[in-house]
C-alpha cells in the first residue's frame, strides 16, 4: 500500500489562515484551499465511493442489501420477478454479480482518481482508502478471496488475495487511514468534504472511529485476536456513543427500504426477526416494523423463499420496515461495537467482563431507538424466541430457547448465542452483516428451510448457503487468477463452499 501517513509537510497558522507545503505538484493544492471545488477534486468523487458502504440508490440497494441481505433474516422479497432468486437458492448469474460488480465499479474508478490527484498521500487519500476498505469488506464477506492488494489503476484482473490476507490488508488500510484522519482532525480541525459526506458531514474524528470499529468487526470475523486488540487500542478510539454512530443519509434519493416496501410493494419483514422480537416482547418492535393488517399477531413477518408464482399482493398484509423516506441507514453503531467487545472478552482476547459489554450493547440499542425499558428487558430470564405461524399457513418450530438475561452458570457457547442474537437485533436492517454473522457463528436460528427450495438439492437449507459464486465473467476475463482463487477456497466455486471464518463457535 502506498503511504497515507503524510498528512502535510508543514503547518503555519496566522490570522486564521492555514497554509500547507507539499512535496508534489498536485498534493499541495488539495491541502491549501480545502473548500474550492475543481473540475477534478477528491471532494467530488469520494461521495460516490461512500455510497458502496450502504447503498441509498434504490436499485443498488435492492440488488445487494435487500436481495442478498435477505439471507441475514431481516427481509423477505415478496416480488418474485422471473423466479430466479437468492432466497430460493437458484439466483441468476446476472444477479449473482451484484455485490461484486457494483462495489468494484463504484469504488476503484474513484479511488484511483483520488490516488492520482494526491500522489497517494494526505488526508484525502486516507479518506478514500478507508472507504475502499470498508466497501470491499462487504464484497469479501460475500465471496471470499477477492482481488484487493494487487489491484492497480486500469488493471483489476489481478491475483486474488487469500481469504486471510484480504482481511489483514483491509484491517491495515482501515487503521492506517483512521490514524491519518484523526491526526488531521486534532492538528488542523477543518472539515474538507463538509456536507458532501452523507455520514458524518466531514467530521474526520468520527470517520477515524468508524475505521477502527470496522477493523474490529473485520478482526472478529476473521478470528484475528491480535488485530482486534491493535484496533481497540488505537489513539482515536472506536464508536462508543450513539452520537458517533455511522448513519448514512439517503438525502433526495429517499430511504430505499421504505421505497421498496411502501411504493413498490416488493419488500416485507422476514419471519425470523419478528418471531425473535415477539417472543422477547421487545419494545423496539413498533420502531422497527409496521403492524400487520391481518391475523392476530401485531407484528407478522413472512418466511422467505416464496414460489415463483407467488403474487406479491399476498404479502401486503405482512409487516413492513417502519422507515420514512428521510430516515438514515446504519453502517456501524455503538451497540454493535459493545457486542464485539463482549465477544472478545468471552473469547479471552481482552480483559473485562463479557456480561458488562453485552448489557451495554442492549442499553445502547435501546437508547439509539429512543426506547425505555432496557433494564427490565435485560433481566428477562424466561422469554424465548417464538415459533412461527402466519395467515398463509406457513410454520416454523424453533429449536433454540435462548434467553435474554445473562446466566453466569451457562456455557460459553450459550453466551455466544446470546451476544450474536442481541447484536443481530440491534444491527437491523444491515442484512449483509446479519448474513455474515449467521454464517460465522450459526446464530441466530433463522427459519432454516425456505418455503420453496429450487437449488436442485445442492443447498438443503440456509445453513448451506455459505457464499456467493464469483461473477461468471471472472472465469473468462481473469482465468488463471480465478482458478487459483477457487483452489484457495478449498472447494468448488459454489454457494455451499464455506469461507475460512465460518462455523467459529467457542
Amino acid at each position: 500500500m502506498k503511504s497515507i501517513v503524510k498528512i502535510f509537510s508543514s503547518v503555519a497558522v496566522a490570522g486564521g489562515i492555514v497554509a500547507f507545503a507539499g512535496c508534489t505538484n498536485k498534493f499541495p493544492d488539495y491541502n491549501t484551499d480545502q473548500y474550492a471545488l475543481r473540475a477534478e477534486s477528491p471532494s467530488l468523487v469520494i461521495p460516490s465511493m461512500i455510497e458502496s458502504m450502504m447503498y441509498a440508490q434504490q436499485n443498488s440497494s435492492q440488488m445487494a442489501d435487500q436481495m442478498v441481505g435477505s439471507l441475514g433474516g431481516y427481509f423477505t422479497n415478496v416480488n418474485r420477478w422471473q423466479g430466479a432468486n437468492f432466497d430460493t437458492f437458484n439466483v441468476s448469474d446476472g444477479w449473482n454479480t451484484s455485490v461484486y460488480d457494483q462495489a468494484f465499479q463504484a469504488v476503484y474508478s474513484n479511488y484511483f482518481k483520488v490516488e492520482d490527484l494526491t500522489e497517494g498521500e494526505g488526508h484525502w487519500f486516507a479518506f478514500a482508502t478507508l472507504v475502499k476498505a470498508a466497501s470491499m469488506m462487504r464484497v469479501t464477506d460475500c465471496y471470499g478471496p477477492i482481488p484487493y492488494s494487487q489491484v492497480r489503476d486500469g488493471d483489476m484482473y489481478v491475483a486474488y488475495d487469500s481469504g486471510e490476507d484480504v482481511y489483514r490488508n483491509i484491517i491495515d488500510d482501515l487503521l492506517a487511514a483512521a490514524d491519518v484522519l484523526y491526526q488531521y482532525s486534532t492538528q488542523v480541525g477543518l472539515s474538507p468534504i463538509g456536507n458532501s459526506d452523507p455520514i458524518y458531514g466531514g467530521n474526520y474524528a468520527n470517520w477515524a472511529k468508524l475505521g477502527v470499529s470496522l477493523a474490529m468487526r473485520a478482526a472478529m470475523r476473521a478470528g484475528f485476536a491480535d488485530d482486534f486488540v491493535r484496533a481497540m487500542n488505537m489513539e482515536c478510539g472506536y464508536i462508543s456513543a450513539n452520537q458517533e454512530n455511522a448513519l448514512s443519509d439517503p438525502k433526495t434519493q429517499g430511504n430505499p427500504y421504505q421505497l421498496a416496501a411502501s411504493s413498490w410493494g416488493d419488500l416485507r419483514i422476514n419471519a425470523s426477526i419478528t418471531d425473535y422480537m415477539n417472543g422477547y416482547n421487545d419494545p423496539r418492535l413498533p420502531l422497527y416494523f409496521t403492524a400487520a393488517t391481518q391475523g392476530n399477531v401485531t407484528y407478522q413477518g413472512i418466511r422467505m423463499g416464496q414460489p415463483a408464482n407467488f403474487d406479491k399482493s399476498s404479502g401486503t398484509p405482512f409487516s413492513q420496515p417502519n422507515f420514512l423516506a428521510s430516515d438514515k441507514m446504519p453502517v456501524c453503531v455503538a451497540a454493535e461495537v459493545q457486542f464485539l467487545l463482549a465477544e472478545a472478552a468471552l473469547r479471552g482476547w481482552i480483559g473485562g467482563d463479557a456480561k458488562t459489554y453485552y448489557e451495554a450493547g442492549i442499553a445502547m440499542s435501546f437508547e439509539q431507538w429512543g426506547v425505555q425499558g432496557a433494564s427490565a428487558y435485560m433481566a428477562d430470564a424466561e422469554s424465548t424466541p417464538a415459533d412461527h405461524t402466519d395467515f398463509l399457513s406457513q410454520t416454523y418450530n424453533r429449536n433454540t430457547d435462548v434467553k435474554i438475561a445473562w446466566d453466569a452458570e451457562t456455557t460459553a457457547e450459550r453466551h455466544l448465542e446470546q451476544i450474536i442474537t442481541q447484536k443481530w437485533i440491534a444491527n437491523f436492517p444491515m442484512g449483509l452483516e446479519g448474513w455474515a454473522e449467521y454464517r460465522r457463528t450459526g446464530y441466530p436460528e433463522l427459519c432454516e428451510s425456505v418455503s420453496v427450495n429450487e437449488s436442485g438439492a445442492t443447498i438443503h437449507s440456509i445453513k448451506d448457503y455459505r457464499r456467493l459464486r464469483y461473477p461468471y465473467t471472472e472465469e473468462s476475463l481473469n482465468p488463471d487468477n480465478y482458478a487459483a482463487a477457487v483452489q484457495g477456497l478449498g472447494g468448488a466455486d459454489a454457494e455451499s463452499t464455506p469461507l475460512f471464518w465460518q462455523g467459529k463457535g467457542i
